[in-house]
């Protein structure tokens, strides 16, 4: 409980949703209304780490592949990058992303559905969802529209490639034409070059300076979060 209870002061603080008074939802919303799945994952220091996604098997058939597939660095294209970044000595960092899929804002209407403990939990951690509870066969439940892309969702992975290279395009980056997961750019007179799967991403360079800047910088931070050296 408390692990979920975390997991969803996670989701309210950065505005993943907005409650909707169920007297303004139609009987098709409310029966299309993605249910959420609450996840338990034991990590190796035996800490309790709570997950929560959208249960969107139901939209599948509502998009092409094309809509929802979202491109994912090859492995010969991760090999090369490295191979070259040990041939040409460079400074190297990884950056991984905390809630990936919550930095990119939900384009079309999605309804999200909590049910029974979920919105216990829920109003327990914002009480003004309170305001929104109804009784349906017996149970509360709190109909919640998504704002930000939530994992589960099947356009989500795609909503969150196109805000990442959309930023490194805005920060001067071209992206590979053989690999659309990897970005190359000209800083001081020699290639930076991010790769990326998903949430994990490897940026490189000669001067160490370039790597460090590249991480920090405010559009970069924006989606990048805390990153290492190794």
């Amino acid at each position: 409980m408390d692990a979920l209870l975390q997991k969803f002061c996670q989701l309210d603080s950065k505005n993943v949703f907005e409650p909707l008074d169920a007297s303004t939802l139609t009987a098709s919303q409310k029966r299309e209304a993605l249910r959420t799945v609450n996840l338990i994952k034991e990590k190796r220091s035996s800490k309790l780490k709570g997950r929560t996604c959208a249960g969107g098997w139901s939209q599948r058939s509502k998009y092409t592949k094309e809509e929802t597939t979202s491109p994912t660095v090859s492995t010969d294209a991760l090999m090369i990058s490295l191979m070259i970044d040990t041939k040409e000595r460079c400074d190297v960092a990884t950056a991984d992303v905390e809630g990936v899929y919550l930095h990119a804002d939900m384009e079309e209407f999605v309804l999200l559905k909590l049910v029974g403990e979920a919105v216990n939990i829920m109003c327990q951690v914002n009480p003004k969802y309170e305001n929104f509870v109804v009784i349906e066969n017996g149970k509360k439940v709190l109909y919640l529209q998504l704002v930000k892309a939530l994992y589960g969702c099947v356009q989500s992975a795609l909503l969150w490639y196109d805000l990442f290279t959309n930023t490194l395009v805005q920060m001067g980056f071209k992206l590979n034409p053989y690999d659309l997961c990897v970005a190359n750019s000209q800083i001081k007179g020699k290639q930076c070059t991010i790769a990326w799967y998903v949430d994990n991403s490897k940026i490189s360079h000669v001067d160490d300076t370039v790597v460090t800047d590249i991480r920090d910088q405010r559009e970069m931070s924006r989606v990048f979060g805390h990153g290492h050296h190794f």
